[in-house]
């Protein structure tokens, strides 16, 4: 199977596939942005960049710094978003991997026995905690 891929100006690799996220995102923010009646002047410098990156956000430009894309969705009310995209609570194969990791069976712990000098020997029980 072949990845269709192209380069950036800079010399980048973007797959197809990203491009076209970058490129709906960056329409996204565009649709949020005037949805919310902010002029490009005052929202590009609320996001610290020129109106002239703020368009390249927009038009998902791969070139785009992340920090320009959080500062954006952090203008827009949208970092909580972010800041769930990658937790493993909502990635399934993360999920996956630790429900394999529970024990079956759970061992009754073993109670020390005293010796006959009196002192105690540790359970030999493996105990394996998250």
């Amino acid at each position: 199977m072949t990845t269709k891929v192209k380069t950036t100006k800079g010399g980048a690799v973007v797959h197809l596939q990203v491009e076209r996220v970058l490129q709906k995102i960056g329409a996204d923010i565009s649709l949020a942005r005037r949805a919310r009646r902010m002029a490009v002047d005052d929202f590009a410098g609320r996001i610290g960049v020129s109106r002239t990156t703020l368009h390249r956000l927009e038009s998902g430009d791969p070139g785009i710094s992340l920090n320009t894309f959080v500062m954006a969705l952090h203008a827009l009310g949208r970092l909580d978003a972010l800041a769930q995209i990658a937790d493993p609570i909502h990635d399934a194969v993360t999920l996956s991997q630790m429900m394999q990791e529970v024990p079956k069976r759970i061992a009754k712990r073993k109670v020390a026995k005293a010796d006959s000098s009196g002192s105690t020997q540790e359970p030999k029980t493996k105990f394996v905690g998250f």
